[in-house]
């Protein structure tokens, strides 16, 4: 490929880049919030997981190259060449916090396996009476556990499976006199897809995710819907930069459509830095001088030896800010 090619080749994904954000962020900051926003339940499934992912806006469906593939298309999980193992510990805005665990392994060449955790701890709330007097204390979280699948079905294309359970649930709740812990089970399923190019600067993803249903809601006539949806990607390394670049497109059940944009550059190798910005982030804004920031992410990574160290910042606006550590390692 000649120089002016590649450089042909940047200046058009530049230009996509450009015109997407221009028509979606025009219509999404003078219409009214979606009718079908808040209607699902189990919420931190929408949060995101992986420093390297988040600091890149959530644009990770066609990069999809750490264990963190597993949340944004299982079927990546196939081309990860070793045993790798991932932790990561978010601090939430409101003092949440939650944490993601996940593991991958390579098997007979053709074929991945994985498995994770996901979890989300509120914190503890104080509890009052109808009097105000407090009380005590109550809580509530959610936890993930599942499995991953992946196979290469010709050397270009890979396709994965996640299956997984989920529970919600809240303790110390009073009703009636009696404590009780009032909860909800899911169990759903991801599908993904992976598509790389005979040159592997180019790669193209496809996913629908959280396809499932409510098993037990936290009462016979209250079983909230799964926050279901198909999200789609691009990502390209350019050839004259030490660059890459990647954008998404999520369709959401709950929302309206979105696009992820994300950037990652390794010219300081073991250093990466990455930059990211998610439409989504219009949902934020309130009107404040900080508004300007609604949609923005941050983050860097290091490798020492086999193992890599990720900070991801993004801003909540007036909620507060949201800070991401992740250790990844090979075996």
């Amino acid at each position: 490929m000649t120089k002016k090619t590649c450089f042909g080749g940047m200046t058009t994904l530049v230009t996509i880049v450009i015109v997407l954000i221009a028509v979606f962020t025009i219509p999404a900051t003078a219409k009214d919030i979606n009718k079908r926003a808040g209607t699902t339940g189990f919420s931190f499934l929408k949060l995101g997981v992986g420093a390297k992912a988040v600091a890149m806006g959530g644009a990770f469906t066609a990069v999809a190259d750490d264990p963190t593939a597993i949340y944004y298309n299982p079927a990546g999980t196939v081309r990860l060449e070793r045993r790798q193992l991932l932790a990561e510990y978010h601090n939430y805005v409101l003092d949440i916090q939650s944490g993601f665990i996940a593991y991958t392994t390579p098997l007979m060449k053709k074929y991945g396996f994985g498995a994770f955790i996901d979890y989300l701890n509120f914190g503890d709330f104080v509890r009052t009476n109808s009097s105000g007097q407090e009380i005590g204390e109550f809580s509530g979280g959610d936890f993930l556990i599942g499995v991953n699948f992946s196979t290469m079905i010709i050397p270009e294309l890979a396709a994965g499976i996640n299956i997984k359970y989920m529970h919600e649930g809240i303790s110390g709740v009073v009703v009636q006199g009696e404590e009780t812990n009032p909860g909800s089970d899911a169990l759903a399923a991801d599908i993904g897809f992976h598509y790389r190019l005979h040159d592997s600067l180019t790669s193209f993803g496809l996913m629908a995710y959280n396809l499932g249903g409510i098993i037990s809601g936290y009462s016979s006539d209250n079983k909230d819907k799964l926050p279901m949806g198909i999200r789609a990607g691009v990502s390209h390394s350019l050839r004259e930069l030490p660059l890459i670049i990647a954008i998404d497109g999520v369709i959401p059940n709950d929302n309206d459509p979105y696009f992820n944009i994300g950037a990652e550059f390794f010219k300081f190798e073991p250093l990466y830095l990455r930059l990211g910005y998610s439409l989504f982030g219009e949902n934020y804004k309130t009107g404040s001088d900080s508004d300007g920031l609604g949609g923005m992410s941050a983050g860097f990574g290091l490798n020492v030896k086999q193992y890599n160290i990720s900070y991801a910042f993004m801003p909540y606006l007036d909620l507060g800010s949201s800070h991401r550590v992740t250790i990844a390692g090979e075996f």
